[in-house]
């Protein structure tokens, strides 16, 4: 303890005198922090994910029959029948057998001797379309047993070639129904799936014991 103040008095006369010189160094100046700088957020990549395909219907701007048919389909032989039709986007219109250039709508009578089958063909710019309806004539009168066909129809009654239309109906009291063009058996009341290559019509037949109807329907493949 001594020794040490003792060189503690030489240091200080020392100093007095000039030979020693005490330097003392500045404190350094605070250092301001830098707020951190926000960096912008990170753009997500770009969704290259496909989104789904939309599939549109074909639009075939033909002509469209509203209506054709026969009231009633179903008669005795010497009775009358009564036509009609109604038919849209259509420059011209005829029915065979009977009627030549037509009306777009209209009704007309008919009494054939036989079983017919009639066709509508309209026509416009972009084509023409085929409907059919059949009347059925009995050479004997009609019973409350005689099956009856309430509807036969085509959905859609236009497509394009390798496309598919759900043929359906609806009849009663038939012991047996079929259609042609190699649709088979089916029973009273139903619907199937056809994909013809060219314009088809196709025929349905109810039978019992006491009679029979028949009813068309024509699919158009465009």
């Amino acid at each position: 303890m001594i020794r040490l103040l003792i060189a503690l008095i030489v240091i200080v006369s020392l100093a007095a005198a000039g030979c020693v010189t005490i330097v003392t160094t500045p404190a350094s100046p605070p250092v301001s922090e830098t707020p951190p700088v926000s960096s912008p957020p990170a753009t997500p990549p770009a969704d290259t994910t496909p989104g789904p395909t939309q599939v549109t219907e074909p639009s075939f701007n033909l002509p469209e029959v509203v209506v054709f048919n026969v009231v009633p389909a179903n008669i005795v032989s010497g009775s009358v029948a009564t036509l009609v039709w109604e038919v849209r986007n259509s420059y011209d219109v005829e029915i065979k057998p009977g009627l030549s250039i037509i009306r777009p709508q209209g009704s007309q009578p008919v009494n054939p001797a036989f079983t017919t089958t009639y066709r509508l063909t309209a026509n416009n710019n972009q084509g023409s379309i085929l409907a059919t309806t059949t009347l059925t004539v009995s050479g004997m009168p009609l019973n409350i047993n005689t099956p009856v066909i309430h509807s036969f129809k085509a959905s859609p009654p236009v497509i394009h070639s390798g496309g598919s239309s759900i043929l359906s109906w609806q009849t009663v009291g038939a012991s047996s129904a079929s259609i042609d063009q190699q649709v088979g058996t089916v029973p009273g009341e139903g619907s199937t799936q056809v994909s013809p290559t060219a314009t088809t019509t196709y025929m349905l037949t109810v039978s019992s014991p006491d009679g029979a109807q028949f009813q068309t329907v024509t699919v158009n493949v465009k």
